[in-house]
């Protein structure tokens, strides 16, 4: 069996040329629909897949855990166990499932009242968790494995198709049913795609797997990090549709998504040092030395990020009217002067992501990240209930929020 012993930087651009290709997918899906819809359609459409984002909680749970505990059996070479640990948790994953599926329409009723809409976008919507628990573990195994290259196809194979399905739907008459369904039917067919680059591992032998209770506990534990962490960025649109008109909730969805790539771009730097980490340091005590040779990983992620970010906020901050223009059309263009907060802010919330997962590589003070991660939510959901009167005022906060998230966690770092 082959170990990947490419470097830090190999391997992020690896991820990269894929991640590039479905970050442009993903993108053009919002921009066209920006362009094809209302500003009030859009701003509906963009809430309603920021509930999407609640989904992912246990999608990148499932997701690091995989991968985690996948490069552990690659290392040793045990593929008969990452193919039994695979098929079983996609087994209860896909069970668990439809229960909360069922469970989701039960409440369908109080959903048609938050989000002012019919019921059928939000049981398209609710199709999507029968896919979105599974998919992360082909995910998290391909990652978990060194493939990235195969983990960046398959994710741009993802985004040709919901961008494809959505464009022709809409085109059609569907509407926001036509963008919401390609979601689902893209994740199903990239979940059956990605067995493909792991045909070896389906064809090995299965070997008994036993899941132990530390498995277990970290499961719990990134559970409840990711749960912080991704509801401090999607909570934001939801509370915003609440509170603003349609017509702000769609300028506000707008200057939303483009702030967000950053979040979204640095992903393939997150990823490529969680498993490098892991790879070299994830097994070894945990000493003062091993800490200090993984935080250099770390340190080198941040310098790639921050370029990334210097050129995305000199962009944002200089021509943000051009910005606004070029991606979602000149009719969002009067949220233009609360472009640079929002980018500023998903910036600071970019530097956080690779601290939280620089801690969960090593399986270090996850209680005080996952603390941290909780003051910051329960500050971010107090100060946009009290303070939502305009969009900079309602963004200001969500900056204010990240940039005091960021200097929390730089003290795990040095704990």
């Amino acid at each position: 069996m082959k170990l990947y012993n490419t470097n830090l930087t190999k391997r992020t651009f690896l991820l990269w040329a894929g991640l590039i290709l479905a970050a442009v997918g993903s993108y053009l899906f919002y921009f066209i629909m920006a362009r094809m819809l209302s500003v009030e359609d859009y701003g509906l459409l963009y809430s309603l897949i920021a509930l999407t984002y609640l989904f992912t909680i246990p999608h990148e749970t499932i997701r690091t855990v995989m991968s985690k505990y996948t490069m552990h059996l690659w290392i040793k070479k045990q593929k008969g166990k990452i193919k039994s640990l695979m098929f079983r948790t996609i087994k209860y994953l896909f069970l668990i499932s439809i229960i909360i599926f069922i469970i989701f329409l039960l409440f369908l009723p109080l959903w048609m009242k938050i989000w002012h809409t019919s019921a059928w976008p939000l049981i398209i919507i609710g199709l999507t968790m029968l896919v979105a628990f599974i998919l992360p573990v082909v995910w998290g195994i391909l990652q978990g494995t060194n493939r990235f290259g195969n983990l960046g196809i398959n994710h741009s194979v993802e985004m040709i198709i919901k961008l494809t399905i959505a464009i022709v739907l809409v085109a059609l008459g569907f509407g926001i049913g036509g963008a919401l369904i390609a979601i689902p039917l893209s994740m199903a067919a990239v979940f059956f795609v990605g067995f493909i680059p792991l045909k070896d591992i389906v064809k090995a032998k299965k070997e008994p797997f036993k899941l132990e209770k530390h498995v277990l506990r970290y499961s719990m534990s990134a559970l409840i990090i990711f749960i912080f962490f991704v509801a401090l960025y999607s909570v934001d649109i939801i509370i915003a549709r609440y509170f603003f008109t349609p017509l702000y909730a769609g300028l506000y969805s707008a200057v939303s998504v483009i702030g967000k790539v950053l979040i979204f771009a640095s992903t393939a730097i997150t990823r490529v040092m969680f498993s490098e980490i892991v790879e070299k340091y994830g097994k070894k005590k945990k000493t003062k030395k091993s800490r200090q040779k993984s935080k250099k990983v770390l340190y080198k992620a941040m310098i790639f990020l921050a370029v990334l970010i210097g050129i995305f906020l000199f962009i944002a901050f200089i021509f943000p009217e051009l910005v606004i223009n070029i991606v979602v059309g000149n009719k969002y263009i009067a949220a233009a002067p609360v472009l640079k907060y929002i980018t500023l802010a998903m910036a600071f919330l970019s530097f956080s992501a690779l601290i939280v997962f620089y801690n969960l590589s090593i399986d270090w003070h996850k209680k005080l990240t996952a603390k941290i991660l909780g003051s910051a939510l329960f500050l971010q959901l107090a100060f946009l209930l009290l303070f939502h009167s305009n969009l900079e005022q309602f963004i200001k906060v969500i900056l204010g929020v990240n940039i005091v998230l960021f200097i929390a966690l730089l003290i795990t770092l040095k704990r």
